[in-house]
């Protein structure tokens, strides 16, 4: 019998730096934010509820490892279906589909992608983004990366005046802009005509089939009735609020 039935509990690897997304509060510990709610919506639907889900911090860059090592059963943080991928994890059908996209300061001169020849891209450690950054550079003239290990860390080196630009998927860059204390201060371009769209699935440890079952039928069943789409924005109006 698989873990997580054995002892009626599922572990999510989710983000804990991006407000909106999936977020840890330093003041309270409270986990919120769209991908930390749709983790708690899987767990209504496989044990009849949300209390049956805990929470495990990961990053890009370790998000495939933490499966493989049996530290969560399942991850839902940004994590872009992609070839490489399906074959160390098993993915369920994509939860949303986004595109790449750029955040800027708003007095910025880049406007397109090609604005990026000469100047300092944030990415985040093991993403797409950085793969595809990384690929566009020699078409770049002169253009570097800062890669920050979260992507939080993007906006932030923003902030601190160490890249001119953060390329990111646009649901992470709307939900960093939303959450920022200035929102009013950056702008979003979407590039994402240069690239294929990013889908996000849920992964599991290769092999774990009875678990995937169970993902993919929360999730079309959660598609049926619109939550997902609603669950993003109500996500998105939470911040708006703040």
């Amino acid at each position: 019998m698989d873990r997580f039935q054995s002892d009626g509990r599922l572990i999510a690897g989710v983000s804990f730096d991006i407000p909106g997304m999936g977020y840890k509060s330093p003041q309270t510990g409270t986990i919120t934010g769209f991908e930390a709610d749709l983790a708690r919506a899987v767990g209504e639907k496989i044990f009849g509820s949300a209390d049956h889900v805990d929470f495990f911090q990961v990053t890009d860059a370790e998000r495939i490892q933490d499966l493989q090592k049996g530290r969560v059963d399942f991850v839902v943080s940004q994590l872009t279906i992609t070839p490489d991928r399906a074959e160390q994890v098993d993915f369920s059908a994509p939860y949303c589909v986004t595109r790449e996209g750029l955040l800027v300061p708003k007095e910025s001169s880049i406007t397109r992608f090609e604005d990026l020849k000469g100047k300092r891209i944030a990415v985040t450690d093991g993403s797409v983004s950085l793969r595809r950054m990384r690929a566009a550079l020699p078409s770049l003239l002169d253009a570097t990366l800062v890669i920050t290990p979260l992507s939080a860390g993007n906006l932030d080196a923003i902030d601190k005046g160490e890249a001119d630009a953060a390329s990111n998927d646009m649901i992470n860059l709307t939900m960093l802009r939303a959450g920022s204390a200035h929102p009013e201060r950056y702008s979003i371009i979407d590039i994402g005509d240069r690239f294929d769209p990013k889908p996000f699935g849920m992964a599991v440890k290769k092999g774990d089939r009875t678990l995937l079952c169970f993902l993919d039928q929360a999730i079309e069943s959660l598609k049926v009735y619109g939550k997902i789409d609603r669950m993003l924005d109500n996500a998105l109006a939470s911040l708006a609020r703040r």
